[in-house]
């Protein structure tokens, strides 16, 4: 069973023209005579050659094209054209211009043939026997295509002195028997004359270039479809035919089809690929959804565009706040030194002023702290505290060292302030010997003092954090720096000394 496999998908490949490991080989060779010497020139058939010859690249052969050539360089052609053709894949020759048949045989016209008489043909034609030879070395498909039965008056010269009436020339070519592997195609019928057309190319030419062009055609499908369109173009003056002689199947143009090629690109991000689709296949219904799909991917691209702008945007906008508050934090820094220089020069200024007024000790320096607050949230002190205002001011920075317990008020003469006077003395070390201070500073720190004074406010103001030890009664015990009540179970009473006792 796999061996029956094997040989059916070999006979597909050979029917599609393709062996497994193999690169197709496709030659071809196409002639274009118009400039004839001899007799009416023709306008198709150099462009019709042209155009064959780009054709025929577009779909995998190798082409050697050549026009208005005369007999020499027509032989010449073909023997090269049959050199190449050996072990070929594919082998197709395509001639447009004048081609006549004599006793039977056809004959393609050199644009320098010149007919005298029936002797002239064997010298002056070539016959399409030899093209056949030519063909004969290749391996696969073999096609001729023979657009060459044009309005030619040299064939009725011809008819005119042939030396026997009943061998008659005619313009149109006869049916050849096709060897078998073969194709060939006529622009029109048998013994019968082809149109030569007023366009760029003939009717046959053109029709056959706009098939070609279309993928997934089997041959014999496109020449019938050639064969539809030429007799609706001449309105049933000219209908193509076709001798083929192969059991199997060839494509000439085997590019995917339409829908083949959408298959393969359907899930596909690659928009090279699907504009080269749309490019390929102008006409296909299937180009709106392609259009479609690359139509996302622009959005998808501008999208993309649109936030790699919008971030930059925003990066370059932070950036900028960044700078602008940086800017904002050094001006303050700035104005921030500048205002403690100003009170630096405040505080020198009033020391000056005491000690010029006898106020403030040669031998006690002002201790000048940094703000441990915003600027704006110090009280402003007056310049000379004497006083109730310096009595409240002492109680005040008594309390805040916690040395102090009592009311804020102007009174100095209560037995509180001075026992918190002593105990900021004793706990703070402020001097106690005559040798380091005067004797007023001596008895401010046995808190023997009768008036408050600016060296103890200054003393006390210098502490930063808390001097006095808390103290709590009996009736309390401290926790976290307050003094908290002390509590009993429930029916017994606390006693201010001794052990509980009971109700």
């Amino acid at each position: 069973m796999r061996l029956v496999a094997a040989l059916i998908c070999s006979a597909m490949l050979i029917c599609f023209g393709v062996l497994p490991g193999h690169t197709e080989k496709r030659v071809a060779l196409v002639i274009g005579n118009g400039a004839y010497q001899n007799t009416a020139t023709l306008s198709n058939p150099a462009h019709d050659a042209e155009d064959m010859a780009a054709t025929l690249q577009a779909v995998g052969f190798d082409v050697i094209v050549e026009t208005n050539v005369n007999k020499r360089s027509l032989e010449l052609a073909m023997a090269r054209f049959g050199r190449i053709a050996q072990e070929a894949d594919a082998a197709l020759f395509y001639y447009a211009g004048h081609g006549i048949q004599h006793r039977g045989v056809n004959y393609l016209m050199p644009i320098d043939a010149r007919l005298e008489d029936e002797f002239s043909v064997n010298y002056e034609l070539t016959r399409i026997e030899d093209v056949l030879f030519a063909l004969s070395a290749a391996r696969g498909v073999k096609i001729v295509i023979l657009d060459a039965c044009r309005n030619n008056p040299l064939a009725d010269r011809l008819l005119l002195r042939t030396l026997n009436r009943d061998v008659i020339s005619t313009r149109g070519l006869a049916r050849i028997e096709a060897p078998r592997g073969m194709i060939i195609a006529y622009a029109t019928q048998s013994n019968q004359v082809a149109v030569d057309g007023t366009g760029r190319n003939s009717p046959f030419t053109s029709a056959l270039l706009k098939e070609i062009e279309q993928p997934g055609l089997e041959i014999a499908t496109l020449f019938r479809r050639v064969a539809a369109n030429v007799d609706r173009v001449t309105g049933g003056r000219q209908l193509p035919e076709l001798s083929i002689s192969m059991s199997g199947e060839f494509y000439l143009n085997t590019r995917d089809t339409d829908v083949q090629a959408w298959a393969k690109l359907r899930g596909s991000t690659d928009q090279r690929q699907l504009r080269n689709f749309i490019s390929l296949y102008p006409d296909s219904p299937l180009t709106s959804d392609v259009q479609e799909r690359l139509a996302a991917f622009e959005r998808v691209e501008r999208a993309q565009v649109e936030q790699a702008m919008r971030a930059e945007r925003e990066r370059i906008e932070k950036e900028r706040l960044a700078r602008d508050e940086a800017e904002r934090n050094q001006l303050e820094a700035i104005r921030l030194t500048r205002e403690q220089a100003e009170r630096n020069k405040a505080a020198a200024d009033l020391k000056a002023q005491a000690e010029a007024a006898g106020n403030w000790p040669s031998s006690q320096s002002v201790l000048l702290m940094p703000p441990t607050k915003p600027i704006g949230a110090l009280p402003k002190q007056p310049d000379v505290l004497s006083g109730s205002a310096l009595v409240k001011a002492i109680k005040q920075e008594l309390k805040r060292v916690g040395c102090y317990t009592g009311r804020i008020d102007d009174n100095w003469t209560n037995a509180e302030i001075k026992l918190s006077v002593g105990k900021f003395a004793r706990y703070a070390h402020w001097p106690t010997e005559p040798s380091n201070t005067d004797s007023l500073l001596l008895d401010a720190g046995r808190g023997n003092i009768d008036a408050p004074i600016t060296e103890l406010f200054d003393a006390i103001r210098a502490k930063s954090d808390r001097v006095c030890p808390l103290e709590c009664s009996v009736l309390q015990f401290e926790k976290d720096g307050r003094c908290i009540a002390k509590t009993c179970p429930a029916g017994k009473k606390l006693a201010p000394k001794g052990p509980l006792r009971n109700n």
